[in-house]
């Protein structure tokens, strides 16, 4: 089936069609442990199918049943650190195909779509395995690819929240389960979900604004001189921050970020 699902990879865009044999394949190696498979087959094909429409309305609904059903991205998320992780971060990566779909061609009923919506916010607040890049098996990446995720919900046109906190508490939730410092670009992607929220009317400037003040003053409050991780969390923030200055327009929301980032580079040091 793998040599099959090789030959789909290399045809042209619009070209693909799937069986349901394939799919199932697909499902069932959505977390395989060798990356090739993973990553450059299975992932990509899930990714083209949904891009290039080349899934069947029977199909989609498939897909979807079993991303519900199986309940993937929470397999083993409260076991010590394990190989489910790829399981997990690569349903994510699904979850986020399948709204992202589900924008154009509203696949899912409001009960599947609120499943999708409520999980995408839960699951950075339960994964605990940071790890990105793991040898021989590829990319672990949980935080990244459950940002991806977030980010599809924060710009869906049906999703709405009378809670932002809730979204703002992904953050603190991340930022206080790290154990050492992000090097695979996970505040950049976690940062561009935010953005979204913002930027597609999810999150009101207002309170985004409100939250970085308040969630700034809190890193230095936490900053302790034998504790490398609170130096981890406000360099992971920092990071944050440069990200969004850089996303944002709105210049009442640029003014707010550049004078958190000149007060780090003040405090570190870094002026004339």
């Amino acid at each position: 089936m793998q040599k099959e699902l090789e030959k789909l990879v290399n045809l042209d865009s619009g070209k693909i069609t799937f069986d349901d044999s394939q799919i199932d394949y697909m499902l069932q190696n959505i977390g395989n442990l060798d990356p090739h498979l993973r990553d450059d087959v299975v992932y990509t094909l899930f990714a083209r199918g949904f891009f290039e429409n080349s899934f069947t309305s029977k199909q989609k609904a498939k897909i979807f049943a079993n991303f519900i059903n199986s309940k993937n991205l929470f397999k083993g998320i409260d076991q010590p650190e394990n190989d489910l992780i790829f399981l997990r971060t690569f349903s994510a990566l699904l979850g986020s195909l399948i709204l992202d779909d589900d924008k154009k061609h509203s696949i899912l009923n409001a009960t599947e779509r609120k499943t999708l919506f409520n999980w995408s916010i839960s699951y950075l607040k339960e994964e605990k395995d940071f790890r990105g890049y793991v040898k021989d098996k590829g990319w672990a990446h949980s935080v990244a690819h459950g940002s991806d995720f977030l980010g599809s919900t924060l710009s869906h046109p049906d999703f709405t929240t009378n809670n932002t906190a809730d979204i703002f508490a992904i953050i603190e939730t991340v930022f206080q389960n790290m154990q050492g410092p992000f090097i695979d670009d996970e505040e950049q992607r976690l940062a561009f979900a935010c953005f979204e929220g913002v930027h597609f009317g999810k999150i009101p400037t207002a309170e985004f604004n409100s939250f970085i003040n308040c969630y700034n003053e809190k890193n230095y409050q936490q900053l302790a001189e034998n504790d490398r991780i609170s130096w981890y969390r406000l360099s992971s923030w920092l990071k944050l921050l440069q990200n969004w200055y850089f996303y944002f327009s709105n210049q009442s929301v640029k003014d707010n970020l550049l004078s958190k980032i000149t007060a780090y580079n003040e405090k570190m040091g870094y002026t004339l």
